[in-house]
């Protein structure tokens, strides 16, 4: 990298050599670009500017620190609330150490930034400490070769390790031989001898006894006034600005000094302060003062001196000059009271000649064959210009003199074959100026003279191969037939499809083939054949992507490979692959071009192709495809160009005529920036909003782990190339997720969100200001880690989650078929032994009824019949009971309730009992399972028989209830009771029947009764599956 910025300077100091007025660049003709706290500068005065091993530009201000990646401002600011932050916005000096630290001095203390971390860490003064700080006004801090920092602060100079543990103070002791001159350290430097020298606000310079850690003074080192800045220079000399001057120390071996002394004589230091001090890169001496910015000659000795001009908007912005530096871009940076300006002082290519005293738009140039310039101008006659003099002669029109120039509005300028210098007006025909003649032969349309001009508004002139002169006007086309002083006219015939498309004739070329080309406003490009006297038209169609891109043709260019380049008034420019078939190539603002108003094309001696436009000059590499754009910023005269108005000398030098004048330079000597930039990352966004990471900053971070609720998110970027940043280029992509690289363009930001958890590689990369890229950029690691639903863990957990669940599901169902099982074995055994049994009941008395019947005896067959019927209802009612029993839509107890209740009611009623029947609220909703409701309501129908049967009650309690998860049933009648040991007659099989079905339902059942007391039955159920 470090070659490749020494090839940098190199070229750009080569690039000079054979130009005009663009060797070297007055001081005068500094342009300055100005940033304020309008672009983002956190204020305006700014006090120091370094620049760090990555490229950021640090900026110290009145209000705070900046870093600049030649776009937009990161601002760092102090901040009571957080302990890493800057001890004070009044940033008053800047260094940075050997491990990429940056130290910044304050006016409320030392500061030392770590880029990794993006933190601060702070040193103040403690009082009762002498091992840190004295004082927290910190003027100077600087860092040595040798890896110590040096703060000069209020009342000494302060030695520190690299790692801010070590203080060393140096300060004044009155009898002390080699201690500080004075306490107030206001400036630091380091020679390239390694001697360190110390200014102090006295107005004395001490160096540094490494070797015996003494401070020695020179006499010839005091000037008046404090010293302000010290600045070694590349020979060995030492300048030593103060509030009072300039002068210049040379080193023992020599020991003189030279005492710049300020005045107001031109070449003089300008009065007032000396702020600042800078060897350029060049060698040259560059001064800040209180009056303005001034460069050192040193062939006279004298200053050139550079101020604000209020009108002038790239001007310096103002005359105190607080800060100098230039950075590995070679642009020199200025503070001031008004911004931090910044200009390129290295010698420019691009020079201009002086066509006019004023800026003069030029719309023709050629040469003639001594070299001399001939230049059509608007308004002010034409130029002859003599490059090797800079003498002008200048030729106007006359009203008295019929033989000078028809009119000072040049539009078009040849030189024929025969040495005739032919000019074309705006609106007063063509003049012809023989060789050696002062006066001029005028051509002019007439309407009573065949073979005059169609049109006197000339705008293009040509000579063939043949030597015939062309002649484009807003009239047709015109042919001079040079012996019989007559022109051909060609004009469009709305009716012949083989005429000239459109009169208003803008440019005219012929081709190897001899084939003449035509441009026209609005007509599109004609081709005209001499042989038949027949225009083929190409126009522009817009449904066709490769016809001509615009009916509006500017200029022509064949190339020394023979191709036909066609410039267009808002369509760029085109290149005719297929004349037969009318097939073009466009070139675009899209593919690079930087406006598609083109005016003019010269093609250099390298085969690249010049184009000027409304947006400054072009150049078009043919084999590339690759455009590179040169503006004002760049040196040119200006940005806009006009029609037609370019020239290629002998010599190779190129000229383009503008709006302001005339350009002027040699082709090889433009270079372009050959260094890639570097390319970092510069911010983190989480839903749009600035993120600080913790630990290490985005910067210097290499891994960014992301939460599932990071799903929105975005990552700012900076090609660290400032000079011309604006025209920087970048290009990213996510690895993992684009399917390949995103041309970004300008944009310096790449956002993405819902990414999926896993793991990526997010890669960027940037071109600097000609087009030249880091293909490696800068790399971040991103890991989107899941959500705890998509973890391994979970998933492994669920997995036996699930399994776990789908063993219990089996295992429950099959405890549900057990049960069911249990069930169909229980209604087939009620089935076979009460249906069965009562069947064969039903079977052996239909024999006896028969019998009875065959005997004639009808009493004793109506009475077995009844029985028959009996039997036959206790059957149906217990099928109804199964039926019931088994539908899962009765599992409700509501619908229990209801059945007992309706049972209840038709037994007890029947044998006139009072009864009631009591649900309580809690029961309502509850559910029995199959099994248990069967048993539950058979038990109750056990229950009421036997108490309707035996009891011999009058009155009975039926009560529901649910407490603590059982299901309570009490039925309590007030009859005579029996003895529990002794049941009643009939009763036994009936009390095991209901503990039986009580054990069932893992129910418990307690009768209470006593002989003449009643009995009370209660049954406790457990409600489960």
């Amino acid at each position: 990298m470090k070659h490749s910025v020494a090839l940098w300077f190199l070229l750009m100091a080569l690039s000079g050599l054979g130009s005009r007025r663009s060797c070297a660049q007055s001081a005068a003709e500094l342009r300055f670009e100005t940033l304020t706290n309008a672009h983002g500068l956190t204020e305006n005065s700014v006090y120091s500017i370094t620049q760090d091993a990555k490229g950021f530009l640090w900026v110290g201000t009145q209000d705070g620190l900046s870093r600049y990646d030649g776009v937009g401002f990161r601002t760092f600011r102090s901040d009571a609330r957080r302990p890493s932050s800057l001890a004070s916005n009044f940033v008053l000096s800047l260094c940075h150490d050997q491990v990429g630290q940056l130290w910044v001095g304050t006016a409320g203390g030392l500061s030392r930034y770590n880029p990794r971390t993006g933190r601060f860490r702070t040193y103040r003064a403690e009082p009762g400490d002498s091992s840190g700080l004295t004082n927290n006004f910190i003027r100077a801090v600087y860092c040595d070769r040798q890896g110590r920092v040096w703060a000069g602060a209020e009342d000494g100079l302060h030695e520190i390790s690299p790692a801010g543990r070590r203080f060393r103070l140096f300060r004044h002791a009155a009898k002390v031989a080699g201690s500080v001159r004075q306490n107030s350290v206001r400036a630091l430097a380091q020679d390239r001898a390694g001697t360190l020298w110390v200014g102090t606000g006295e107005g004395a310079v001490s160096r540094l006894d490494t070797a015996r850690r003494l401070l020695l003074t020179d006499p010839r080192l005091t000037p008046a006034g404090a010293i302000t800045t010290l600045c070694p220079d590349r020979k060995g000399g030492l300048w030593v600005g103060s509030e009072t001057g300039l002068l210049r120390y040379l080193p023992p071996a020599n020991g003189a000094t030279r005492v710049f002394v300020p005045g107001a004589a031109p070449g003089q230091l300008p009065p007032g302060a000396v702020r600042s001090l800078l060897e350029d890169q060049q060698g040259t001496i560059w001064v800040g003062t209180s009056e303005g910015l001034c460069r050192y000659e040193p062939a006279t000795g004298t200053f050139s001196r550079i101020v604000h001009q209020p009108r002038q908007p790239l001007s310096l912005p103002d005359n105190t000059v607080q800060a100098l530096f230039q950075g590995t871009s070679g642009l020199l940076w200025v503070g001031t009271e008004a911004g931090l300006a910044y200009t390129d002082p290295s010698p420019r290519p691009f020079g201009s000649i002086p066509v006019a005293a004023a800026p003069t738009p030029v719309w023709a140039v050629t040469s003639d064959s001594a070299g001399r310039l001939w230049i059509g101008t608007e308004e002010q006659g034409l130029v002859c210009y003599e490059p090797g003099s800079g003498q002008r002669r200048v030729f106007r029109h006359n009203p008295a003199q019929p033989g000078s120039l028809a009119q000072d509005f040049v539009r078009a300028l040849c030189f024929g074959k025969d040495g005739r210098l032919w000019v074309g007006t705006q609106s007063q025909g063509l003049d012809c100026l023989l060789p050696g003649a002062t006066e001029f032969v005028h051509y002019r349309h007439r309407t009573d003279k065949p073979g005059s001009l169609s049109d006197d508004f000339i705008r293009s002139l040509y000579q063939d191969r043949a030597g015939r002169l062309w002649v484009g006007t807003e009239g047709g086309l015109n042919r001079l037939d040079a012996s019989a002083q007559r022109f051909t006219s060609f004009r469009n015939k709305p009716n012949d499809a083989g005429s000239l498309s459109n009169n208003f004739v803008r440019v005219t070329l012929q081709d190897r083939t001899g084939r003449l080309w035509i441009g026209t406003g609005g007509g599109g490009l004609c081709s005209f054949d001499p042989a038949t006297g027949r225009f083929t038209t190409f126009r522009a169609d817009g449904g066709n992507p490769r016809s001509l891109s615009s009916n509006f043709v500017r200029c022509l260019l064949q190339d020394q490979r023979g191709t036909l380049w066609v410039g267009t008034e808002g369509g760029g420019f085109c290149r005719l692959d297929d004349p037969a078939k009318g097939r073009f190539t466009v070139f675009r603002e899209s593919e690079g071009l930087p406006n598609d108003v083109v005016y003019a094309m010269q093609e250099d001696q390298q085969s690249n192709i010049w184009l000027s436009t409304n947006k400054g000059l072009a150049r078009f590499n043919p084999r590339t495809g690759q455009f590179h754009t040169f503006d004002e910023r760049n040196g040119l005269l200006q940005d806009e160009f006009n029609a037609g108005a370019s020239h290629r000398a002998a010599d190779g030098r190129l000229y383009f005529g503008g709006v302001k004048g005339l350009v002027s330079f040699l082709p090889a000597a433009v270079q372009t920036n050959p260094v890639p930039p570097p390319v970092v990352l510069t911010g983190f966004r989480r839903f749009n909003r600035a993120v600080e990471l913790p630990d290490t900053s985005i910067t210097e971070r290499r891994v960014l782990q992301l939460a599932p609720q990071d799903y929105f998110f975005s990552l700012e970027f900076a090609a660290l190339n400032l000079r011309q940043a604006e025209k920087n280029r970048y290009a990213y992509m996510l690895e993992g997720f684009d399917k390949g690289w995103i041309e970004a363009g300008r944009r310096r930001e790449a956002t993405y969100t819902n990414l999926d958890p896993g793991q990526y590689t997010f890669r960027v990369r940037a071109s600097n200001n000609d087009g030249v890229w880091n293909r490696q950029g800068a790399a971040l690691r991103i890991i989107v880690t899941p959500p705890w639903y998509r973890t391994w863990w979970f998933r492994v957990g669920l997995s036996w989650a699930v399994f776990g669940l789908l063993f219990m599901a089996y295992r429950v169902r099959v405890r549900q078929l057990l049960a069911l099982e249990r069930v169909r074995h229980s209604i087939a055994r009620d089935l076979h032994d009460d249906m069965g049994s009562t069947l064969s009941s039903i079977s052996i008395l239909s024999q006896i009824a028969r019998n009875h019947q065959r005997q004639h005896r009808t009493e004793q067959a109506a009475a077995v019949l009844e029985q028959i019927g009996e039997s036959s209802r206790r059957m149906l009612d217990a099928m109804d009971d199964i039926v019931w029993a088994i539908n899962p839509a009765h599992d409700s107890l509501d619908d229990v309730a209801a059945r007992m209740r309706a049972f209840a009611s038709e037994v007890l009623e029947a044998h006139g009992i009072e009864f009631s029947f009591q649900v309580a609220p809690a029961v309502q909703g509850l559910k029995l399972n199959m099994r248990a409701r069967r048993e539950f309501f058979l038990l109750f129908k056990e229950a009421i028989n036997n108490l309707a049967k035996y009891a011999q009650c009058r009155h009975a309690r039926i009560q529901l209830a649910y407490e603590q998860g059982l299901l309570h049933l009490t039925v309590q009648d007030d009859g005579i009771g029996f003895d529990p040991i002794q049941p009643a007659q009939g009763g036994g099989n009936g009390l095991a029947n209901m503990r039986s079905r009580a054990a069932a339902m893992a129910g418990h059942l307690l009768i209470e009764t006593a002989p003449g007391q009643g009995t009370t039955l209660h049954l406790k159920v457990p409600l489960s599956d």
